[in-house]
């Protein structure tokens, strides 16, 4: 029953993970508290491992230690560290886009006469 204490705490610490971002809206550049406490659950499978091996906590360390590669995988993959799309820089000219105004019209970028405009872009909330 102990070798499940590491992998527990692996996947503990990658589901309050997702609770927190899906439940309370927590979206932070890294997390590092849910990865310290999934590192520790690895490292506490390999301590059961060395302290007694057996069949169950060496499969416990190796699982858990899968489990933390795939978590830091996933971390480092998916969070905002992870690669980024190519946006404009400072002097660039923005790309031509249509979307549709606040009046209900269509709004075009190229039909700007070639007056400066300042664009707001925003998530509504409804």
């Amino acid at each position: 029953m102990s070798a499940l204490v590491g992998p527990g705490l692996v996947i503990a610490g990658f589901a309050f993970y997702m609770i927190t971002n899906v439940f309370l809206g927590r979206f932070r550049r890294m997390p590092w508290e849910f990865i310290a406490v999934s590192t520790s659950g690895a490292l506490v499978a390999v301590a059961f491992a060395i302290a007694t091996p057996s069949p169950s906590t060496v499969a416990a360390a190796l699982v858990s230690g899968g489990l933390l590669a795939f978590l830091y995988w996933f971390f480092l993959s998916f969070s905002m560290y992870g690669p980024r799309e190519d946006r404009p820089r400072v002097g660039e000219v923005f790309p031509t886009f249509r979307l549709p105004a606040s009046d209900g019209s269509l709004y075009d970028s190229i039909a700007g006469d070639g007056k400066r405009r300042l664009l707001i872009f925003y998530r509504g909330s409804w």
